[in-house]
C-alpha cells in the first residue's frame, strides 16, 4: 500500500469512523460484518481449519456459529481501533476496566518489575491504551512493527497516548539490559505470545488448542535472568465494547521453576479463556505455520 493512499485510508475513512458516537460505530461494524464476512469471506479458509483443528469433538454447524460470532467481534475490534486513535481517558477507563489491580500492585510497593503475558485475545488495543494510566509501574508493551510505516506510526502513537511506552520485540532485550537494571522504579512490561514463532528449531513446543504449538522463549528468559515476576493478563468482554482485565499468577521466581513452566502456564490459562468464548480470539491469523522439528 503506497504512502499516498495509507495517508488517504487514514484521514478519509478511519479518522472519521474515530470520532462517531459508539451507537454509530456499531452500524459501522455491523457494514463491515456484512462486507467482510458474506461479501469477501477475509481468511475464512484459515478460520474454518483452525477452528476444525482446535475443536475437533464439535460438529460442523456448532464450529460455523463460533466462526460467525467471530467476524461480528472482529468487526467490532476494527471500529473499536479506530476508535481508541481519539477516545479519552476517562472513556478508555471505563471499558477497559481492571478487577484486580492490587495483585500488580503489591509488586510496585515490594519494588518489583513485572512481565505480562497475554494473546490476541478479545481487544488488545484497549488493553494497550488503557492499562498503562491504571498502572503505579512503568509500563511498557513489546510490539511487532507494521510493515507498512504510516500505519505502524499511527498504531504507536494511539497505544502511547496515555502513557505506555512501545517498544519493538528487537529493542526489549537491549532495554532490560541496560534501561531497566539501572532504574530504580520498577516496571511492568506487557508482551503478547501467541504470534507463530519465527524459527521452529528455537522455539518451546506444547499441546495448545489440541495442536503441537511453538512458543517464543524470550519472556520466559528474561523473566529470570532479570528476577522478573510473571503474571497472566486476560482481558474479558463484559458487554459490546465494555471490556474486563483480569490478573492470573504464573511465578514470582522464574530461576525457581522448570525450563517451560511460563510458557505452559501462559498456554494453560490462554487456552481457558478461549474456551469460555472461543469467538474472541483471533482465529484468522496463521498460528500453526510451522511443524514441530
Amino acid at each position: 500500500m503506497s504512502n499516498f493512499f495509507s495517508k488517504a485510508l487514514y484521514y478519509l475513512v478511519v479518522v472519521p469512523i474515530s470520532h462517531l458516537p459508539f451507537f454509530m460505530l456499531y452500524g459501522v461494524s455491523n457494514l463491515v460484518y456484512f462486507v467482510g464476512y458474506h461479501m469477501m469471506g477475509y481468511r475464512k479458509s484459515v478460520v474454518r481449519q483452525n477452528l476444525k483443528n482446535s475443536f475437533p469433538h464439535l460438529k460442523v454447524d456448532e464450529l460455523k456459529i463460533i466462526e460467525k460470532k467471530f467476524y461480528r467481534h472482529f468487526s467490532d475490534f476494527l471500529v473499536e481501533s479506530a476508535k481508541s486513535l481519539t477516545i479519552s481517558e476517562k472513556e478508555i477507563r471505563k471499558r477497559c476496566a481492571l478487577i484486580n489491580p492490587e495483585i500488580v500492585h503489591k509488586y510496585h510497593e515490594q519494588g518489583k518489575s513485572v512481565i505480562v503475558l497475554c494473546g490476541h485475545y478479545n481487544n488488545w488495543e484497549y488493553y494497550a491504551v488503557g492499562i498503562a494510566q491504571q498502572m503505579k509501574h512503568r509500563t511498557i508493551a513489546a510490539y511487532q512493527p507494521l510493515k507498512n510505516i504510516f500505519f505502524n506510526q499511527v498504531v504507536l502513537n494511539s497505544r502511547q497516548r496515555f502513557g505506555m511506552k512501545m517498544m519493538s520485540m528487537r529493542e526489549i532485550p537491549r532495554y532490560f539490559a541496560s534501561e531497566l537494571v539501572n532504574n530504580e522504579t520498577p516496571t511492568l512490561s506487557i508482551m503478547v505470545n501467541d504470534q507463530s514463532p519465527g524459527n521452529p528449531r528455537t522455539a518451546y513446543w506444547n499441546t495448545f488448542l489440541n495442536q503441537d504449538t511453538g512458543w517464543m522463549k524470550g519472556a520466559e528468559k528474561l523473566a529470570a535472568k532479570y528476577n522478573q515476576v510473571v503474571l497472566f493478563g486476560c482481558i474479558r468482554k463484559k458487554k459490546r465494547g465494555f471490556y474486563e482485565v483480569t490478573f492470573y499468577p504464573i511465578s514470582e521466581d522464574v530461576t525457581k521453576e522448570k525450563e517451560g513452566f511460563v510458557l505452559d502456564k501462559h498456554a494453560e490459562y490462554l487456552e481457558m479463556v478461549i474456551n469460555e468464548h472461543p469467538q474472541y480470539w483471533l482465529w484468522s491469523h496463521k498460528r500453526w505455520k510451522h511443524k514441530k522439528p
